[in-house]
């Protein structure tokens, strides 16, 4: 018999999480994670999240 049990986690806990870099560009530029959804634990970090947003960001604006 197999028991599935599910885990409950409460909205305001915090879960600490860490990308590759590659695999977190990926998430930005496809749409499937926003600046807003995360927090950067440390400026490096931070730094080059604003680079991968800035990059992202280029890339979609066209000149017509």
């Amino acid at each position: 018999m197999i028991v599935k049990q599910s885990v409950s986690i409460d909205k305001t806990d915090v879960i600490h999480l860490a990308f590759n870099s590659n695999t977190l560009e990926l998430l930005i530029r496809s749409g499937k994670l926003h600046a807003s959804d995360f927090n950067c634990l440390n400026q490096s970090s931070k730094r080059g999240v604003w680079s991968m947003l800035r990059a992202a960001a280029a890339g979609k604006i066209t000149l017509s």
